[in-house]
């Protein structure tokens, strides 16, 4: 018998003895119990330590709430005057932004004072939208050609002449009183479209 045979024998009975053998199957099961019973104490070890953790966080956001809501609710008067200050001074931009949107309304509005009433109303949202272009024009044609803009009122509409103070509280920003410059600026429409009319008429030959 070769001698690899007799270790691999030897080895055999070595194994066929310890599994036959009581005590070893009771250990054997004995260290399968105790890994269970390990395995579950770590486990409910784990979920404690999880739960303490959430419960410690939970603790923390609640106190750092608290204390944000506590904060929040002292009056402090340097923080009061910055917002306070925050908010006048985007009050008083918006002011200035609208007036400015205004004021390229008025502009156009008074330059279409030779076209129909509703032709200014259009002039005046145009220049409400594009006063970007309608106040530096107004600016270019003051200071670089001399011309002086036309200003008849905020939004001329009527030539109404408004009596008294309530009136002329309500109705003095559409009214206006016309002078040579108006007048020649209707007569120089009317002879446009006039002329535009004309042109559109169909002639009949000459045979």
């Amino acid at each position: 018998m070769s001698l690899f045979r007799q270790i691999g024998n030897k080895i055999n009975y070595t194994v066929s003895q310890w599994a036959s053998d009581p005590n070893a199957d009771a250990y054997a099961k004995q260290q399968a119990l105790q890994a269970q019973q390990d395995a579950e104490t770590q486990e409910r070890l784990n979920r404690a330590r999880s739960q303490a953790s959430a419960d410690a966080q939970a603790r923390r956001d609640s106190e750092n709430s608290n204390a944000s809501l506590a904060e929040r609710s002292q009056f402090k008067p340097g923080r009061a005057a910055n917002k306070t200050a925050s908010g006048i001074l985007k009050g008083f931009r918006d002011l200035i932004l609208l007036l400015v949107i205004l004021y390229g309304g008025h502009l156009a509005a008074n330059e279409a004072i030779g076209y129909h009433i509703p032709f200014r109303i259009l002039s005046f949202f145009y220049g409400c939208l594009f006063f970007f272009i309608e106040i530096p024009k107004m600016l270019i044609r003051r200071y670089f050609f001399k011309l002086t803009p036309n200003y008849y009122t905020y939004l001329p509409l009527s030539t109404y002449e408004p009596k008294g103070d309530m009136e002329t509280l309500f109705l003095g920003a559409f009214c206006y009183k016309e002078d040579e410059t108006s007048t020649a600026a209707t007569a120089l429409v009317e002879s446009m479209y006039r002329a535009a009319f004309e042109k559109s008429q169909i002639k009949p030959s000459l045979i």
